[in-house]
C-alpha cells in the first residue's frame, strides 16, 4: 500500500496492526529517520531496548544476507512485540524480493519490520514492492517548506518559553531550509544560547536577529572545528587538549555536544545521499579546503556500525548531561575521548 506524504503523520501515528512491513523513504534523511523513531515508538513499548529490537544496517546485510530473514523469524524471548529496523542508503532489490517472498509466505515473519531509505524512484523495485504488498506500506517523506519548519521551530521554541521576533522570524527561515534533522538542530543551538526555561526562572525571551547571527551553524562549527577534527579523526590527546581550552574559555559542554550530534547527522547525511561532492552539500557539511578534507576522513573513519555506535554514545551523554546535577563537562569530556579513541582510522 501506499499513502500521500501529507498522510504520513497521521498514519505513523496509529499504525495499522495488518501491516508488518513499513517503507520510509525519501530524500529528506533527517524526516525519513525522525518518522522511523516515532514509528518505532508506537511499534514497540521501547524501542531502545535491544531484546525487542534488532537493528540492521546495509553493511550488515552485504555481509550477512541471511541476517534480516533469520531476524524476522525470531520469536520474541519475553513473550511482547518485536521490531526489526533496517536502515540503508539506496535502493537494495534484494529487500524487495524478500517482501515478496514474506507476502508469498515463503519467509515467516514474527516481528514487524521498518526500512529507512534514501530517495527511491518510481522504478525502484524496493519501493514497488512496498507499495504493492498487501501487508506493507510505503511512506515517503519530502523536504518541508519553509513555513512548515518555521512551525516546527516556533512549536519547539515555545516549549523553553521563547518566540521570534518578526524580523528574525524571516532571518530564520534560510537556516532551516533542506532537511529536518538540521532544522531542529538550529532550533536548538538558539535555545541553547537564550538559554533553558528553567535556566531563565521560567521567564519568557524573544529572539532577535543579532540571536540567529551569533549561532549561524557556519560560525558555530567554524568555532569548534579544533575540537571536531581531532575528536573524529582519532588523536584522542588534542582533542581533549582543544576541549580544555574551549571549556576554559567560556564555551558550554553543552554547546559541544550539539555541534558533535550535528557532526555525527551531517557523516550519515553525506553516506546515506552517495558520499559524492552533492552529497557533501546537501549535508551542508564543509565543501572545500582543509575543514572538507577532515569532513572525508572522518566519514572513512566512522561508517555503518561505527557510525550508529556514535550516535548512540551522544544520545547516552545528552541523556546524562540533562540530569540535574550532572557534570556536564566531564560528561561531554568523556564523550569526546571515547569518539576520539573510536574514530581510529580504519585499516
Amino acid at each position: 500500500m501506499k499513502i500521500k506524504a501529507r498522510e504520513a503523520e497521521r498514519v505513523i501515528a496509529r499504525p495499522n496492526p495488518d501491516v508488518r512491513i513499513f517503507l520510509i523513504y525519501g530524500p529528506d534523511s533527517g524526516l525519513v529517520r525522525e518518522r522511523a523513531q516515532a514509528l518505532a515508538a508506537a511499534l514497540v513499548p521501547d524501542p531502545d531496548d535491544p531484546f525487542a529490537v534488532t537493528r540492521l544496517t546495509e553493511d550488515d546485510l552485504k555481509a550477512d544476507p541471511a541476517a534480516l530473514a533469520d531476524a524476522l523469524a525470531a520469536y520474541s524471548m519475553t513473550g511482547s512485540d518485536r521490531l526489526v529496523r533496517v536502515r540503508i542508503g539506496g535502493d537494495m532489490a534484494s529487500l524487495g524480493a524478500l517482501i515478496g517472498e514474506v507476502e508469498s509466505g515463503a519467509v515467516p515473519i514474527e516481528a514487524k519490520l521498518v526500512i529507512e531509505a534514501g530517495d527511491l524512484k518510481k522504478t525502484s523495485k524496493l519501493r514497488k514492492a512496498a507499495e504493492d504488498g498487501a501487508s506493507c506500506l510505503a511512506i515517503p517523506c519530502y523536504a518541508d517548506e519553509a513555513r512548515d519548519l518555521l512551525t516546527l521551530a516556533e512549536a519547539q521554541l515555545a516549549e523553553e518559553g521563547l518566540t521570534l521576533a518578526p524580523d528574525a522570524r524571516a532571518m530564520l527561515a534560510p537556516y532551516l531550509e533542506g532537511d529536518r534533522a538540521l532544522a531542529r538542530s538550529e532550533v536548538e543551538k538558539l535555545i541553547l544560547y537564550k538559554g533553558l526555561a528553567d535556566q531563565r526562572g521560567g521567564e519568557p525571551a524573544q529572539i532577535e536577529r543579532a540571536d540567529i547571527a551569533a549561532i549561524s551553524a557556519a560560525g558555530a562549527e567554524a568555532a569548534l572545528d579544533q575540537i571536531l577534527e581531532p575528536a573524529l579523526g582519532g588523536d584522542p590527546a588534542r582533542a581533549d587538549a582543544a576541549y580544555a581550552r574551549a571549556v576554559g574559555g567560556g564555551t558550554s559542554p553543552v554547546a559541544v555536544l550539539r555541534v558533535l550530534q550535528r557532526r555525527i547527522d551531517q557523516l550519515d547525511m553525506f553516506q546515506s545521499g552517495g558520499g559524492d561532492a552533492g552529497a557533501l552539500a546537501r549535508a551542508g557539511a564543509p565543501r572545500f579546503g582543509p575543514p572538507a578534507d577532515a569532513f572525508k576522513r572522518a566519514a572513512k573513519n566512522f561508517a555503518g556500525r561505527r557510525l550508529d555506535h556514535a550516535r548512540r554514545l551522544a544520545f547516552d551523554a545528552e541523556r546524562a548531561v540533562k540530569r540535574s546535577g550532572a557534570p556536564a563537562e566531564a560528561i561531554v569530556g568523556e564523550l569526546i575521548l571515547r569518539l576520539a579513541r573510536a574514530s581510529t582510522p580504519r585499516r
